[in-house]
């Protein structure tokens, strides 16, 4: 029997080398999501920094795993969601910051708004997972609301900045590099922006963006080219790009002064510097495993909010079986109701020409009280078959089954 179904590889159990070899662009994410549509039935596809999550209507788990053995021998990193509920769970827990680097983050929940996008701009998603990722989207919401999960600063920019202010006190007045112009060196600026600053300088692969966003902030465009001629004014440099290759090695520091102090701040995927800068004085590297490991007073606090965010989870994931279990039966459902309209119709043609001349408020009257009595008599057997289809408690005997339907 086909049930929503998961397999996600990420930050939980894969470290960062296995976890850039997963990391797909937007044109590698549309062929992969193309080939998927095309397999089931429907699916539904996430790529982030730190995840590559499948969720699809499917017979069997094998069916999602196969997706993931194009990438090598990875199956000791993946999480196995085999039941509706579990997988429900899960995306309901991303999508609600629970599954994160930094518990409560926001940006999850915009990306996954934007897989949902293209699921649907591609028809990957039908009537099941319209309504599984509406609702996992809705408890993200609602957790974010009902809880202070959200209130306190842990996302990988912010975490940045809290890394860089133990590196130098003051982040006023320092010179800034950005190399990437994606969403994530979009919030990096944001947070810039709110610093005095001597110089800014962002690099692009992609000249005109790197052009419009140093107009946006106040900076210098330069090209990747350029980047190295510049190291020398430079304090900080953030790579936030998803290049195949780290875009600064060990080498290319080795002209500066033995005495300059830089920090490195490598957010992409693929790494964008060589992980042996490390290794000299005066320079300090974080990387996403880094970042994952330091903890931050943020993070405590969101972790205190982790109980309400579940008991919504909780509450959500019932709502949502329950929606599983009452959609099979919305088919008999809807043929009893357009039955209940006919009998409707027919008695009415055949009372009418007994009543003599009615005028038309008349005749309104009277057909809205016959399908007035027809509702009245079968919304509560309507109910109670609801919720026979949600707890599945029937008697066996089919008079004790009718009586039960209609309460008698």
């Amino acid at each position: 029997m086909k049930q929503i179904l998961g397999v996600e590889l990420s930050h939980q159990k894969a470290p960062l080398a296995i976890r850039e070899g997963l990391s797909l662009d937007k044109e590698q994410y549309f062929a992969a999501l193309t080939d998927l549509k095309n397999q089931f039935e429907e699916c539904f596809l996430i790529t982030t920094c730190n995840r590559l999550s499948l969720y699809a209507y499917s017979d069997t788990i094998e069916e999602l795993t196969a997706f993931f053995q194009r990438f090598g021998s990875i199956e000791s990193y993946l999480t196995i969601l085999d039941s509706t509920s579990s997988a429900t769970r899960h995306l309901f827990s991303t999508t609600s910051g629970l599954e994160s680097q930094a518990i409560g983050e926001h940006e999850i929940l915009g990306q996954i708004k934007n897989s949902y996008s293209f699921a649907l701009e591609l028809n990957a998603v039908g009537s099941i997972f319209n309504e599984f990722v509406k609702r996992a989207i809705h408890t993200g919401k609602r957790v974010r609301k009902e809880t202070s999960i959200g209130m306190y600063p842990v996302s990988l920019a912010s975490v940045s900045m809290d890394v860089l202010k133990d590196s130098y006190k003051d982040l006023n007045g320092i010179n800034w590099l950005i190399l990437g112009t994606g969403e994530m060196s979009t919030i990096i600026l944001k947070l810039i922006a709110k610093k005095s600053r001597e110089k800014l300088f962002i690099a692009s692969r992609t000249p005109e963006r790197a052009t419009m966003a140093a107009k946006q902030n106040n900076g210098t465009a330069v090209s990747m080219d350029q980047i190295k001629e510049i190291l020398p004014e430079i304090d900080v440099v953030i790579g936030c790009t998803h290049a195949d290759s780290p875009i600064l090695y060990k080498a290319d520091l080795n002209v500066l002064p033995a005495d300059k102090y830089m920090t490195f701040i490598d957010l992409g995927l693929p790494r964008n510097f060589d992980v042996h800068i490390k290794s000299i004085r005066n320079y300090k590297l974080f990387d996403l495993d880094d970042l994952k490991s330091l903890t931050y007073e943020g993070l405590r606090k969101r972790q205190d909010e982790i109980p309400k965010a579940i008991q919504i989870i909780n509450e959500e994931l019932v709502e949502f079986e329950n929606w599983m279990q009452t959609r099979t039966i919305a088919p008999i459902i809807s043929e009893y109701y357009s039955m209940l309209q006919k009998i409707t119709d027919e008695e009415f043609n055949w009372i009418l020409p007994k009543m003599g001349n009615l005028d038309e408020q008349q005749k309104k009257v009277l057909k809205e009280a016959l399908g007035r009595i027809g509702r009245r008599l079968s919304g509560k057997p309507i109910e109670n078959l609801k919720n026979f289809a949600i707890n599945q408690e029937v008697s066996s005997n089919k008079v004790d089954t009718f009586k039960e339907i209609f309460e008698l």
